[in-house]
């Protein structure tokens, strides 16, 4: 909260002391994830979106980070990244999500052998909303952001569509799977080792 201090009828706003604490908690977080967008930050470091909103424009006001809109993300980068350079040379945050999350969850059962898990033929949308026994709507608003992360990528197989896991959806599998001591009923290690290879 800003302390306000009242005197001969004029307000003055006192500045709060951790302000410069969270600009720099926020700058070494920017730093270390070049191309987050705002909500990422907001959701790692458990910030308001006005608070992180209004941290984000003073350090721009400083010269200590610059953004790039990308789609409907506004992506942050500090100084040491040139506003000049190319968009397909920005870096890029690595994408992770956490296990019990639709992505992951849909990122686990593309990366098996579809028969390791009762299913013959490729995964496909209904298949998986059958599966993960939710709409087919749904797999495919979540199918259409993990393409556009770079974690999967489509085919089209006749009137269907069919996925495949990337490297960077592969990343964000084990990242997520990483952060936990047992995932769902499989042993962690086994799990870890089925992605990498």
């Amino acid at each position: 909260m800003c302390k306000v201090e009242l005197s001969a009828g004029v307000a003055r706003v006192m500045a709060r002391q951790d302000g410069a604490k969270t600009r720099e908690r926020i700058s070494s977080f920017v730093e270390l994830n070049e191309g987050i967008h705002l909500s990422g930050i907001i959701r790692a470091l458990e910030l308001g979106n006005h608070q992180a909103a209004l941290h984000m424009r003073t350090l721009a006001a400083e010269g200590k980070v610059w953004s790039r809109t990308e789609g409907r993300y506004l992506r942050f980068y500090t100084s040491s990244v040139s506003p000049q350079t190319p968009p397909d040379q920005l870096p890029n945050p690595p994408v992770s999500y956490p296990p019990d999350s639709m992505q992951w969850k849909l990122l686990d059962r593309l990366a098996r052998n579809p028969e390791s898990i009762g299913v013959k033929g490729p995964l496909t949308q209904g298949k998986l909303a059958a599966q993960l026994d939710c709409s087919q709507q749904l797999v495919s608003h979540h199918m259409l952001s993990l393409e556009e992360s770079g974690c999967v990528v489509s085919r089209r197989a006749g009137f269907r569509k069919v996925w495949k896991v990337t490297a960077a959806g592969l990343q964000a599998l084990t990242g997520g799977a990483r952060s936990l001591s047992t995932v769902d009923a499989y042993d962690l290690d086994s799990l870890i080792s089925h992605y990498s290879t």
